[in-house]
């Protein structure tokens, strides 16, 4: 990786785009998802993070968050950036010993196969494939507090509350509650789409366990949206490279990923990368919107279309987009 400190404009192409895809761009989020984090753990005598989750003095159960907002909207980056950048927070990964195990929900997850794979995660190696759900559970419980887990963040956990057949939703979020109950309870952090959080709500007790951290689309005109533009700009000036003002690719990329912001600075990245390798001093409005068809597919008129972008986005929301 290419430290800020040694990105020239001598640098290769290679190291300005491996320089680009490392960058991790902090918003407002960042300090409302630490402050929902100062109430999951036990806070020291200046107000910091400990390692200790928080646990009501009268049940003993720890507490929950829930980390929601559409698909592309940077839950997953916001998560890892977040416990990486808190000391008392280690990730337990590839065998290294650490309080917080991050785990990814498959689509076709079943509740068993969730506690089967937090198990494995945990070291637990081995176990029967037709062990009973409640039995899975109780190993990977046991190996969560054996291996030191005090933070289990769960990610894509809508997939373990989809109906259809064969599907326990009332039993998945039970299991999800049990994770704060008992002596191995843990902190937890459950990320997903909208539709988690509907789901949970079917069970009153579950729901009321976990806090909700909303991450909401960046609104044009916006401070948020005023920060991504200088975002795009610092960025792209690191890069050698040029943003002409009259094309107000930031208001675009907002404007084209619905505010998302996840997509929103993936897509940002990959205009600049195809400016980078094309040698060219300005990205332009073609390299965007390349990269936008490239994601969706030709559309008539896209907001990387030339011209005034205020009669551009004009037209586009009078044709319905983005609805």
């Amino acid at each position: 990786m290419v430290d800020l400190n040694t990105l020239t404009a001598s640098s290769s192409i290679p190291e300005k785009v491996d320089w680009l895809a490392e960058r991790y761009w902090k918003f407002s989020r960042d300090a409302r998802l630490l402050e929902s984090l100062k109430g999951l753990f036990v806070l020291d005598e200046d107000g910091e993070l400990t390692k200790e989750p928080v646990r009501d003095p009268l049940t003993r159960e720890t507490a929950g968050l829930m980390v929601l907002a559409p698909s592309g909207s940077g839950k997953t980056a916001l998560l890892m950036r977040t416990i990486r950048a808190t000391q008392v927070l280690s990730e337990a990964v590839d065998g290294r010993p650490g309080n917080t195990m991050f785990v990814t929900v498959p689509a076709e997850a079943t509740i068993k196969s969730l506690a089967q794979l937090i198990a494995q995660q945990a070291g637990y190696v081995g176990m029967a494939s037709k062990i009973r759900t409640h039995e899975a559970w109780a190993i990977a419980r046991h190996k969560l507090r054996s291996a030191g887990i005090r933070l289990l963040i769960i990610d894509e956990a809508h997939h373990l509350v989809r109906p259809g057949p064969g599907r326990d939703v009332p039993g998945a979020v039970q299991s999800l509650k049990h994770l704060l109950q008992g002596d191995a309870a843990v902190a937890v952090i459950l990320v997903g789409v909208p539709t988690l959080r509907e789901a949970v709500m079917s069970d009153e007790e579950t729901d009321r366990r976990f806090e909700k951290l909303f991450l909401k689309p960046i609104n044009a005109g916006s401070p948020e949206a005023e920060h991504f533009a200088k975002c795009c700009g610092w960025m792209a000036s690191s890069l050698g490279l040029t943003l002409v003002a009259r094309d107000r690719l930031p208001e675009r990329i907002l404007f084209a990923e619905q505010g998302q912001l996840g997509r929103a600075v993936d897509l940002f990245k990959e205009t600049m990368t195809r400016a980078l390798r094309a040698r060219r001093e300005f990205p332009s409005l073609v390299d965007a919107e390349h990269r936008f068809e490239g994601l969706y597919g030709p559309r008539e008129m896209s907001p990387f279309a030339p011209g005034n972008w205020d009669a551009v986005r004009s037209e586009l929301e009078k044709s319905g987009w983005g609805r």
